[in-house]
This record gives structure tokens, sequence and C-alpha cells, in this order.
């Protein structure tokens, strides 16, 4: 990954093109696609009649060079199921936020964020 000075981030394409070289590129493959304007990175589990996903869903604000992101996981079990998986959501967000603070680019701060972070005497 190629690390790039805080005030000159990485374009939109650039960071949409390094996300998506992440599809089953790790030592946990998830996948990565485009939808709605949006990169997705997921991953999905099954054992016996219990399906798992996990949505990590990142929008990527260029006018900032900052992103919202949002997490979506379901659980569907239909009868008894059997049989057992491992997942830790780091193994996709890790690596994603990881490619987003290479190219520069930040979270974007909600107001509660922004609240607590003066409330503790950090600056935004």
């Amino acid at each position: 990954m190629t690390t790039l000075p805080a005030d000159r981030p990485s374009s939109e394409a650039e960071v949409r093109t390094a996300l998506l070289a992440l599809d089953h590129a790790t030592k946990h493959p998830f996948s990565v696609v485009v939808e709605d304007g949006a990169v997705v990175a997921g991953w999905g589990g099954e054992t016996g009649r219990e399906r798992f996903t996990y949505r990590y869903v990142v929008r990527l604000l260029p006018e900032t060079a900052e992103y919202t992101r949002l997490t979506k996981t379901s659980t569907v079990t239909s009868g008894s199921s059997t049989g057992s998986y491992a997942f830790n959501s780091l193994w996709i967000s890790k690596p994603v936020n990881e490619v987003l603070r290479a190219h520069g680019w930040r979270p974007r701060r909600t107001a509660v964020g922004k609240f607590l972070r003066r409330l503790v005497g950090r600056a935004d």
C-alpha cells in the first residue's frame, strides 16, 4: 500500500480501486462490491440451517476526503442448526480501514463524536 501525505488524499477513483482489490485477497477472504454508489465488503457463513451475513458499507465523500461506514449483520435460522463457524468483524473492517487511512481518507465524525472529543479536551 502507498502512504500519501494527509494533506493530499487519493482521488475517489483510486480509493475505490484499492478497496475493490481487497476482494478475496486477504488471509480471511471476503467479497467487495459496489452497490448504490457505496463500497460493500461482506462475508457470509452457513452451518446446517443457519445463515449469517456481515456487511461493512463504506460511502465515500470525495468533497471532504471523508467516509461514512455502516455495519449490517443478519442471522437466519430455519429449524435446528448443526456445525459452527468462526468470524471476527475485524477481518473485514481492519483491512478496509487501513486502505482508507493509507490513501489519506478519514472517517466522518458524527455530532456525538465531536461533542465527546470536545468533552475530553481533544481537538477535531
